[in-house]
């Protein structure tokens, strides 16, 4: 018997003896059922270290995605993380017609970046991109994911851009810098030619293969930068019809085919021999790792919790098991590195023994908390059969304990009661459990759900459930 039962039988004493002398009421006429002779309750709590593992899921499509990336950072646990980007130019509606006195004054590059990403803060560094055109096309309707690259061919400039601490991004972050003068006239006489690659963007493209943006082996953080405002800028000068001379320019912006790369050299690291294809990998230390990017997520156990259970139910003096509440916690979190980007939340779902990414039911494309709580459709796909949320315990941003938590009462009365024993819900009776960032697990890695930077390490003691229940012999 733990104490908290101890201690609640002598309040109990305390409270019950004097009713005793002052009433005869009959148990069963105040809403009692008890047999005190037979019948027993037991109020119980249990708390179990969940057994945790690794998994780095399998590249996926990162085409036409919104996010135009580069740079490289290195860190203790997460290795080296490498990204560059590879992208059509965007033609204009209409090609201007110039003039006989049009002549080429040169080519810019406009390029913006609205979040950095990286183990370090922002501290007066120059991060250097070189841009690059592409030896081999980049072409239209192939699905392209993290681990493809293309060749490049001649150097168009490079991108020297300044971070300073506390970058406001919005104001001090766009930069404008030369690029090659080749490139420049190669675009400017097939415009003083009026020639047909102008028809549309796959025309061009398929003149000039595309462009990508690859970062300098120096730099430290990857820069995320805004494709509204990535602008080439062809520059002309000519004679308008009022006889003057005028400045002019033709711009090319971000095309509709994109992708990018993302590398993950965990070598020399407790993550090193994980490889992107599902499998469970447990790593040399005693912590666990999240990184979205980079689709490493943590998959943790249930299976001892159900055991224990199971076992309770099997005993001669348990005929029921009540959950009063039961909580899933992660954390504190107070080994994270420096400037880590937390995730806000983490997703909860059940998967098969091969990993494989779920699908989730969509009953109300237009209700959030519906789609949250889907449930299994059935068949031999893995479904993801709830949601477990775990909101992260930040006050006003500033963190003190970082932790995760989610209430899963429901779910494991649901198990005791065998709720879950169909084959309809194959998923939930195996108890492995991945945790993610909150994404829509139907989507690419092009996805603003898979692109997110956050990253998390935990020690592997800190994964638990807690129990709060109570057993009956009746």
């Amino acid at each position: 018997m733990n104490l908290l039962v101890k201690k609640f039988k002598v309040v109990a004493v305390v409270l019950l003896t004097p009713l005793f002398f002052v009433s005869c009421e009959d148990p069963g006429k105040i809403g009692l059922d008890v047999d005190p002779k037979n019948s027993v309750i037991s109020t119980k709590y249990k708390e179990f270290v969940l057994p945790s593992m690794q998994v780095q899921f399998n590249p996926r499509s990162t085409t036409n995605s919104i996010s135009l990336q580069a740079g490289i950072y290195t860190d203790s646990d997460f290795g080296t993380i490498s990204s560059k980007s590879y992208t059509w130019l965007g033609i204009q509606p209409s090609i201007p017609i110039l003039s006989s006195s049009a002549t080429y004054t040169g080519t810019s590059l406009s390029i913006q970046f609205v979040s950095i990403y990286g183990s370090e803060g922002e501290n007066d560094e120059i991060q250097s991109f070189d841009i690059y055109q592409l030896s081999e096309p980049l072409e239209e309707g192939v699905d392209y994911t993290r681990v493809d690259e293309l060749q490049v061919g001649s150097l168009l400039g490079t991108a020297d851009i300044f971070i300073q601490e506390n970058d406001t991004l919005a104001t001090d972050s766009l930069f404008q810098f030369d690029i090659s003068d080749d490139f420049g006239k190669l675009i400017f006489n097939k415009m003083v030619a009026n020639d047909p690659i102008f028809e549309n963007e796959s025309t061009f493209n398929a003149f000039i293969n595309g462009i990508a943006i690859v970062p300098s082996s120096n730099n430290n953080k990857i820069l995320h930068f805004n494709t509204s405002t990535f602008r080439i800028k062809v520059n002309y000068t000519e004679v308008n019809s009022a006889g003057e001379l005028v400045d002019r320019s033709y711009s090319l912006d971000i095309g509709s085919t994109n992708f990018y790369h993302i590398d993950s050299d965990l070598a020399g690291t407790p993550l090193n021999g994980m490889i992107p294809n599902n499998q469970d990998f447990e790593p040399s230390n005693d912590y666990r790792y999240l990184q979205a990017g980079t689709l490493i997520g943590l998959k943790v156990n249930l299976n001892t919790v159900y055991d224990y259970l199971n076992n309770e139910m099997a005993s001669d003096t348990v005929s029921n098991i009540i959950i009063q509440k039961a909580r899933f916690a992660l954390g504190d979190i107070s080994i994270n590195k420096s400037g880590a980007d937390y995730p806000f939340s983490l997703l909860g779902y059940f998967t098969d023994s091969e990993n494989t990414w779920p699908t989730l039911a969509l009953p109300h494309e237009d209700s959030l908390l519906n789609v949250l709580q889907g449930e299994i459709i059935g068949g031999n796909t893995p479904t993801f059969p709830g949601y477990y949320g775990v909101p992260q315990e930040i006050l006003f941003g500033t963190i003190d304990s970082l932790g995760y938590d989610a209430t899963m009462s429901n779910f494991f009365q649901n198990i005791i009661d065998g709720g879950y024993n169909t084959s309809e819900t194959p998923l939930e009776q195996g108890g492995e459990m991945i945790l993610f960032v909150p994404s829509s697990v139907k989507t690419p890695q092009s996805a603003p759900s898979h692109s997110q930077t956050n990253f998390l390490k935990v020690h592997k003691d800190s994964i638990r459930v807690k129990i709060d229940y109570s057993t009956t012999n009746f």
